[in-house]
């Protein structure tokens, strides 16, 4: 008998899988699709993982690995595939709208299942009700269900165990969560792995049923994406950062220094070089090649605060470049901490850096990269905090029968003039024929209105490439499915205005919403999760920088949503919090792991405002600027706390600072308006904070805490400060202390009212 071509595909594709060759067949992997393996948001809330950190798998920007493989279908017949469970033996079939799993019935056509190569991912059509496997209503059970063309909850990928030889099947939408079965369970599951690793391993059988004519895509199966390190913390990201400090420079360094409204103190570590003279200059060996240039910076203010335009001198090897172009239009805010009027006159200047970004020609490896200022580089002075290079890959092609913003609909590209009318009318044309819109590479203007998306995906050349700048460069999600990728948004705030949607993107996200490489640069906030109900929204691989408030905010019961492996610098609020306002939803289910912030100039890294079963695992927070790197706090009238609020796996570094006239912690607790119950804090690196390590306080009771495996270095006062007005009981168990700025412990708070236990194998205190 004649292997039909699918079985012959497949072999073939174990085969390359096995030995981790190349494949000769197929397309680039999408980039930046991230598959951790650790625990996810579940519709009924989330439990404490073990200790042991999750493994991320990240793909970067710029792909080394073997191609895509695909499989070819012949052309006249359509192959039938069945899904049998290593674990069990039992097969999936289709039940009304569920997938369940039992033994074969050969003859039953709802075992049978078509693969649909789609976008990157793979669908399972079943072939006796013509529905898809989905987990579009995040339901306990895996849905049989018809979808539309921008869903990602019906998507699937592929990891190879290459141990057992089985797969494991991996949703596109929440891709920390995989199919498997238990026992205990007729229907099909979705979830973190089980413990039981072959429940959720699978192998794709050839079906015995009849062919038929073929009227779907290409079967395709994806390689797993390379991991992270066990025990990572923060964002996997494709460029390589260069300190100017760290640099050859004939400048003045500035720093280090904590000051607030000093220029140092908003540096990243908190230094930085300045180049005044002609002929200033820090130089920087480069490590990798690139083909892109940021240049974290500070130039003067105009005396109005209006900002000035001036040039900065770039060299590769010792010849000229070309000149970079900085502008402190969207920096310099005064009145104090507080406040960010653009008014010089009135002093308390502070929120001093921004960026510059461009495409450049090639820069080797090993090449010496200078930035200078010549003669006609103008400005008094330019402060260098840091420069990223990258490596940038070519423009992605439009997706098929996408509708493009210039063709299809009018937009012109670097014109000056608003393209909003066009983007809109796009947008509005891809609804109504359940297609997508592709915007192609440029500049495009927005200064009428911001654009209202609904069951739309959004798709950009690259987030270098394709940008939409403007006042109202600004997207509502207007009810579910509203998918973005590859575009950056520039924006024109230029002072915080909180009666104004001034953000990157608005309202809730309803269901199956995902922003995935999206860059968002000069606006207030760069998405306001609210008003509106949000359910399953992901944000991956994205960079939100220079904002006047928040990066993200989840508000309003935004749920089981995770914002992952992003990066955010210079935000002007919380870089990345969960608010459950009470007169909302609850906010449950939430996570934020694998992110790095860098120097937020108001408030925290991280924070949870009330709200049930929310995470934040697995990120970096260096040099926060006037607040806690991590804070969770009954505050700003939140829902009151529910289920078990976990954080673990973090590393705090030059974090705290003074505001509000407190000098706060690196992580806070503060029960100020109710009762903080049932929280785990765990697997924690604090160094070199620059007030307490810890500080606990508030008015309202926090009980059943646990502090365990904390390492507290360096902190500038006290390893553990506990106020006055504390109550309840906090327990601490394996937290060291080490050479504290004044004392390891002070506890104010009365003994009849505040309990610490200490556990064992604490160090230091």
């Amino acid at each position: 008998m004649r292997p039909s071509p699918l079985f012959t595909r497949l072999l073939a594709l174990l085969v390359c899988l096995t030995a981790l060759v190349s494949c000769s067949e197929g397309g680039d992997s999408p980039a930046g699709n991230s598959q951790p393996t650790e625990a996810g948001p579940t519709l009924s809330g989330i439990g404490v993982p073990s200790e042991a950190a999750p493994v991320a798998t990240v793909l970067p920007a710029r792909m080394t690995e073997a191609p895509l493989p695909t499989m070819a279908v012949a052309e006249t017949e359509t192959e039938y595939v069945r899904i049998k469970n290593a674990a069990l033996g039992t097969y999936i079939y289709a039940a009304d709208e569920q997938a369940r799993h039992g033994a074969l019935d050969g003859a039953d056509l709802s075992f049978d299942w078509i693969m649909e190569d789609y976008q990157g991912a793979v669908r399972f059509k079943n072939r006796s009700t013509g529905t898809y496997l989905s987990i579009e209503n995040l339901r306990e059970y895996v849905e049989l269900l018809p979808v539309q063309p921008v869903w990602m909850s019906p998507r699937w990928t592929f990891d190879q165990d290459p141990a057992s030889g089985t797969t494991i099947i991996r949703n596109a939408w929440h891709n920390w969560e995989v199919l498997y079965l238990d026992t205990g369970h007729e229907f099909l599951r979705y979830g973190r792995p089980p413990a039981d690793a072959g429940a959720a391993q699978w192998t794709i059988e050839l079906a015995s049923g009849e062919a038929v004519a073929a009227g779907t895509a290409t079967p395709v199966v994806t390689l797993p994406a390379p991991s992270l390190p066990a025990g990572s913390r923060g964002a996997s990201v494709p460029w390589l950062e260069y300190e100017a400090e760290d640099g050859e420079t004939n400048g003045r360094l500035i720093g280090p220094d904590r000051t607030f409204g000093t220029i140092a103190s908003e540096a990243s570590g908190r230094v930085a070089v300045e180049l005044s003279a002609a002929g200033d200059y820090v130089q920087f060996k480069t490590i990798k090649e690139a083909n892109s240039i940021v240049v974290r910076f500070v130039i003067p203010d105009a005396p109005e605060g209006d900002g000035i335009t001036e040039t900065l001198s770039l060299y590769v090897d010792g010849i000229f470049s070309q000149k970079l172009s900085l502008t402190s239009r969207y920096a310099w805010s005064y009145g104090g901490e507080a406040s960010t009027y653009n008014l010089p006159v009135i002093g308390g200047a502070h929120h001093f850096f921004d960026e510059t970004r461009l495409l450049v020609q090639t820069i080797p490896a090993g090449a010496t990269l200078k930035l200078q200022k010549d003669p006609d580089d103008t400005a008094g002075y330019y402060i260098v905090d840091l420069v990223d290079l990258e490596y940038v890959d070519p423009p992605k092609a439009a997706p098929p029968d996408f509708l493009s913003i210039t063709t299809d609909c009018g937009a012109v590209p670097g014109d000056g003039l608003d393209d909003g009318p066009a983007i809109q009318a796009c947008i509005d044309e891809a609804q109504s024929r359940g297609t997508g819109v592709w915007i192609p590479a440029g500049t495009f203007e927005s200064t009428t209105a911001a654009f209202n998306v609904d069951e739309v995906s959004i798709q950009g050349a690259g987030m270098w490439y394709s940008t939409i700048h403007g006042f109202f460069a600004r997207f509502n999600c207007m009810g579910n499915h509203c998918q973005y990728a590859d575009f950056a948004i520039l924006g024109e705030t230029l002072g915080r205005d909180d009666r104004s949607p001034e953000n990157g993107f608005n309202n809730g996200a309803g269901l199956g919403s995902r922003l995935e490489n999206i860059w968002v640069e000069h606006t207030k906030v760069g998405y306001w999760v609210g008003p509106g109900t949000t359910n399953g929204l992901v944000i991956i691989n994205s960079r939100f920088r220079n904002l006047f408030a928040d990066g993200i905010n989840f508000c309003n019961g935004t749920s089981n949503s995770v914002v992952e492996n992003s990066h955010f610098r210079n935000t002007g609020d919380d870089a990345l919090a969960s608010w459950s306002p009470a007169h909302g939803g609850v906010n449950t289910g939430n996570v934020f792991r694998f992110n790095t912030v860098q120097v937020p100039w108001r408030a925290n890294c991280f924070a949870i405002y009330g709200g049930q079963d929310n995470r934040i695992e697995d990120n970096l927070c260096v040099d926060v600027v006037t607040y806690p790197g991590i804070l969770i706090a009954q505050s700003f009238n939140s829902n009151p706390f529910a289920g078990t609020t976990v954080v673990q796996r973090n590393s705090l570094i030059r974090a705290g600072g003074p505001m509000f006239r407190q000098e706060h912690g690196a992580l806070k607790i503060r029960a100020e308006q109710g009762d903080i119950s049932r929280l785990v804090v765990k697997d924690i690196l604090i160094d070199s904070a620059t007030f307490s390590g810890i500080e606990i306080d508030g008015s309202y009771a926090i009980s059943e805490a646990a502090f365990e495996n904390i390492q507290i270095v360096n902190p500038g006062t006290w390893g553990i400060l506990i106020r006055s007005n504390t109550s309840g009981e906090v327990t601490f168990t394996n937290v060291m202390v080490e050479n504290p700025g004044k004392e390891a412990l002070l506890n104010y708070a009365p003994i009849l009212y505040f309990t610490l236990t200490r556990g064992a194998g604490n160090i230091g205190w």
